[in-house]
């Protein structure tokens, strides 16, 4: 038993929102495997558009736009819709061409598993149905949404086979296909809508039979649920594809649940509170929360809604996007993330302790961002870098202490003012200097000093990158915990002392400082920036 040597699909623009799911949830189980899609010309440019792109060798034919704006119904009255899936045999086709087999696959499959039980001893693979007597006789014992085969005998013979007048002309003759030396696809293949409803074991039995274990997967009859075939928009399929997304919410499969709501809206949905809440929900929506609108500029698959029922920003369906500085915040909502990104903070330290606190719970580094997203972009945007001998500034710190934690960790009795240009570090409220002054300083400066704030992040340290200036780090900074941790004497510098930090800097000659100006320039337009930031996130929660 083993792998498809590659996939087949077809597709027209109707379904092209359920062909994004096939695709994201494909490129997780055959990572960089070969598909072969036969579609139209708006299908192929809504997946060019779609974030992120699938992580697979995709072989494109475009061929179906004379089907462009119509759906079963209309085919069926032409009588058309028969000539239509014998597309389905024409992309298997052309996939056999180049490779030894092809598994056919429906657009609007969610796959949740590897696809590892092809028997390549046999001619064609078959997915029966598991449906009641009067099911199969009017579509079939077969169904047409997956086939295996490696013979285009097989295929000729399954395309003369087909019935333009019937309801199910493709599969309701699917079985002349046994002549052929053959093999069934088993129950934990292919669970489809219609076998829910048409069972002889009947609903309850088919809902007993789906199960799941946390951070493992979901199952049929206790083994591992390959793919799902369903339309998650269909009103008629409600109770099937909420107990589907039970089962992968308690097992907490967080890719496929994301995918799931990707194809339910279309786009990507994050969430953000309503302002004004009360007590702790209460935030002035700069930081991250700005962040969202840039990414909708950016990315034609991604919005955002304020929403008044949580304190907390989430990415549907419960994926939750932690943008507070420590775990005061954490509540009882949280217990219904499957899984937490972690902007503020330390994935070995308050990463560890959500773990342990919270049975079974994913928890992942996350990006951090600038206090006002929308401002630096502008900034950088209007102004161009400044090199090392436009800069006149060498080194500094611009801060400032509202409570007692950042007084810890910013008063201090360690004198580095004494070893830099500026410093500025006022207490309260007011702050010495405007949001834009303060983003100036810090680009017109050669190395920026970190000290923690009330979190073990801070904006100051992505602010610094954002305008190449070099960070010097601190040993209470959380610089190791991102997605893409930027490197220490690439990105950055760190000091104990005021003594080790002058050293530090008296070592770094120009041509080192324009060599790590450019690599943290370069590291936050590829993580932080807006143009970059939803890509690099949504890579990382499906792809890592």
């Amino acid at each position: 038993m083993s792998k498809p040597s590659s996939f087949s699909t077809i597709c027209t623009s109707n379904c092209a929102f359920e062909l994004i799911g096939l695709l994201l949830s494909l490129s997780i189980f055959h990572t960089y495997e070969t598909i072969y899609i036969l579609t139209d010309t708006k299908t192929k440019k809504m997946i060019d558009e779609m974030t992120p792109q699938p992580k697979l060798k995709i072989k494109w034919f475009i061929e179906l736009d004379k089907y462009d704006g119509m759906n079963r119904q209309i085919m069926t009255r032409n009588n058309i819709f028969g000539d239509f899936l014998k597309n389905k045999m024409k992309i298997m086709n052309y996939a056999l061409k180049d490779f030894q087999d092809t598994l056919l696959l429906d657009s609007d499959i969610i796959i949740t598993g590897t696809v590892n039980d092809i028997d390549k001893t046999k001619d064609v693979g078959l997915s029966p149905q598991y449906i009641n007597t009067t099911g199969i006789d009017k579509s079939g014992y077969y169904n047409a949404g997956m086939l295996w085969c490696r013979s285009e005998k097989v295929l000729n013979t399954w395309k003369n086979s087909i019935n333009n007048f019937h309801d199910c002309p493709e599969q309701i003759n699917m079985k002349e296909l046994k002549m052929y030396p053959h093999f069934e696809f088993g129950e934990n293949y292919n669970l489809q809508c219609w076998r829910y409803y048409l069972s002889p074991e009947g609903i309850e039995q088919v809902s007993n039979n789906i199960t799941s274990i946390p951070n493992d997967t979901i199952y049929y009859k206790n083994k591992p649920l390959k793919f799902i075939h369903t339309h998650f928009l269909d009103k008629r399929f409600h109770l099937f594809n909420n107990n589907i997304m039970y089962h992968l919410n308690c097992a907490k499969m967080y890719k496929i649940l994301a995918i799931i709501f990707r194809v339910i809206n279309n786009k990507w949905i994050l969430k953000i509170p309503k302002q004004p809440m009360n007590g702790m929900g209460q935030h002035n929506n700069d930081s991250y929360r700005e962040l969202p609108l840039l990414m909708k500029l950016k990315n034609k698959d991604v919005d955002f809604v304020y929403n008044d029922k949580s304190m907390h920003c989430w990415l549907e369906p419960n994926i939750l996007t932690y943008d507070r500085p420590t775990l005061e915040w954490c509540n009882a909502e949280i217990h219904n993330a499957s899984l937490i990104l972690m902007g503020n903070g330390d994935i070995e330290l308050e990463g560890k302790q959500l773990k342990d606190n919270i049975q079974h719970m994913n928890v992942m580094p996350w990006i951090f961002w600038p206090r006002k997203p929308i401002l630096l972009e502008k900034l950088l945007q209007k102004h161009p870098l400044l090199n090392y001998n436009e800069r006149t500034i060498e080194s500094i710190f611009i801060g400032n202490f509202e409570n007692n934690v950042q007084e810890k960790f910013r008063k201090t009795n360690v004198n580095w003012e004494s070893v830099l240009d500026e410093y500025h570090c006022t207490k309260g409220k007011k702050h010495k200097f405007t949001h834009e002054e303060y983003l100036m300083k810090l680009s017109n400066s050669r190395y920026g000093l970190c000290l923690r704030g009330y979190g073990s992040k801070c904006h100051r340290e992505v602010e610094l990158m954002a305008f190449g200036t070099v960070p010097i780090i601190t040993p209470e900074v959380s610089i190791k915990s991102y997605m893409n941790p930027p490197i220490e004497n690439i990105h950055y510098i760190t000091a104990n002392t005021p003594e080790e930090l002058k050293a530090k800097i008296n070592n770094i000659d120009k041509n080192k400082w324009d060599e790590m100006s450019k690599a943290c320039s370069k590291w936050y337009f590829e993580n932080i920036h807006s143009v970059n930031c939803w890509n690099n996130m949504i890579e990382n929660i499906l792809y890592k």
